[in-house]
């Protein structure tokens, strides 16, 4: 089977490997489709973390986290999943996903209906570390809320928000295609961050909910003068962070961070793509093979690409 090799930043390679076996608790899995993180594929080709440490380079399929694939083989003790089920995978419970094959825990999958088309549910993950995020609110139903960054993260986060039931939902960033494509998929207002005047009339205005997904510190501080209830810090950053600290007295602000899913929350999402709640299509940029991943890496630096799918 053919893997991706990341042996260092900047050095690509595609390897053959022997297909694994299952262990008793394990599925053997094809995998069909993969989801490229926009963040994780970025700084781990690039070399740009520097607080994490336990990066897995020199792993075959490293960094591969977003997939779906076709159960080959049931171990003997992993349940009643039968060969040929479609089930969806995140980084839980088996080897990174850049493969053709790969195990998988029987417990840390989701279940995907056979009708659905495949390449909709590569990006389960993501969502499934957003919807995650947002449940830490207690209540999002009849909310005013805002959704800081439309990267793919803000847009699955606009999506579910909505499937709660959200009051109103404000989409801001800094790219007018971007924008346009929150409002397509279910906000109701969309702002642009560069408009100053813009974002100070939200400050003073307010919205209950603040979920930030755009990882910008700049940003990050107006989620602290826009929030009035909570905010909920989905995105990824590194360094250190200035906020304005009467915000949190003033509305006795709670602050909920998010690192990852459960698969609870995978199965959530995959039951909202499959109802036509969570809409992925749109989000998806292009579709290539393995040997294109260096170039989808850097379409992603230049913010060519939403999300991209790579067939295995």
């Amino acid at each position: 089977m053919k893997s991706i090799l990341i042996e260092q930043p900047g050095h690509f390679k595609i390897i053959d490997q022997a297909i694994p076996r299952q262990a008793d608790d394990e599925l053997l899995i094809r995998v069909a489709y993969v989801s490229l993180c926009n963040q994780h594929d970025w700084k781990v080709n690039k070399g740009l973390y520097r607080d994490q440490v336990y990066l897995e380079y020199g792993v075959p399929g490293f960094p591969g986290h977003e997939g779906v694939g076709i159960v080959e083989a049931v171990g003997k003790n992993a349940g009643d999943f039968k060969i040929g089920e479609v089930v969806v995978m995140s980084g839980l419970g088996g080897p990174p996903l850049y493969s053709q094959y790969v195990t998988r825990k029987s417990a840390l999958v989701a279940r995907a209906p056979s009708g659905v088309a495949m390449e909709l549910l590569a990006m389960s993950e993501l969502i499934a570390c957003v919807h995650r995020a947002c449940r830490k609110v207690p209540e999002l139903e009849d909310k005013a809320i805002l959704i800081s960054g439309c990267g793919p993260g803000g847009l699955a986060a606009v999506q579910i928000c909505r499937a709660y039931g959200a009051r109103t939902i404000t989409a801001v960033d800094v790219q007018a295609d971007r924008l346009q494509l929150a409002l397509t998929l279910g906000a109701d207002t969309a702002v642009d961050a560069k408009e100053d005047a813009a974002v100070q009339a939200l400050s003073r205005q307010g919205v209950e909910i603040v979920i930030e997904c755009s990882g910008n510190h700049k940003a990050m501080q107006n989620a602290f003068r826009i929030a009035r209830q909570a905010i909920v810090i989905f995105s990824y950053s590194e360094g250190e962070l200035r906020i304005p600290l009467w915000p949190l007295f003033d509305y006795e602000l709670t602050i909920y961070n998010s690192k990852w899913l459960t698969n609870e929350d995978l199965q959530s999402v995959v039951d909202l793509i499959v109802a036509g709640k969570i809409r992925t299509a749109p989000m998806i940029s292009t579709i290539a093979d393995f040997t294109h991943y260096p170039e989808l890496v850097e379409k992603i630096g230049r913010g060519e690409i939403i999300k991209a799918v790579m067939r295995a």
